[in-house]
């Protein structure tokens, strides 16, 4: 009796899981700053952008891949790619910005005009991949 008591007890919490393990891939937690773009300046390799703020790496503020580098997807339909901020101008707010993933690689330099247009700004790179703009 009791061994039909723990497999019933363990299919029961297997089933409980597999419901968890799913829902996992839907992601509601997009924690980002909405910032603007005043000014753009392209460069081999890089970018620069001014925003409202400057982005600095900061050893204190981790994402959960123990990264300290603020990432930044653009608002625009046509840039679909991740960028990370690798350095930042607290003074001018300027924040110096690279290419993170191949379709972001693939997609620089691009050619539209992104001045004026919203731009979000994700501390953690997972909560940036699994979230849009």
């Amino acid at each position: 009796m009791k061994r039909y008591l723990f497999f019933i007890i363990l299919l029961i919490s297997c089933n409980n899981e597999s419901d968890e393990i799913l829902e996992i891939g839907i992601y509601d937690d997009c924690d980002f700053i909405d910032d603007e773009i005043y000014e753009i300046d392209l460069f081999e390799g890089y970018l620069t952008l001014k925003l409202n703020n400057a982005y600095v790496p900061d050893f204190n503020f981790t994402d959960s891949l123990l990264n300290d580098y603020y990432y930044l997807k653009f608002s625009n339909d046509s840039i679909d790619g991740t960028y990370v901020i690798t350095d930042a101008n607290v003074r001018y707010k300027i924040n110096r910005i690279q290419p993170y993933d191949s379709i972001s690689i693939n997609e620089y330099p691009f050619n539209f005009n992104v001045i004026g247009e919203k731009v979000c700004v994700y501390l953690d790179f997972l909560k940036s991949e699994n979230c849009d703009c």
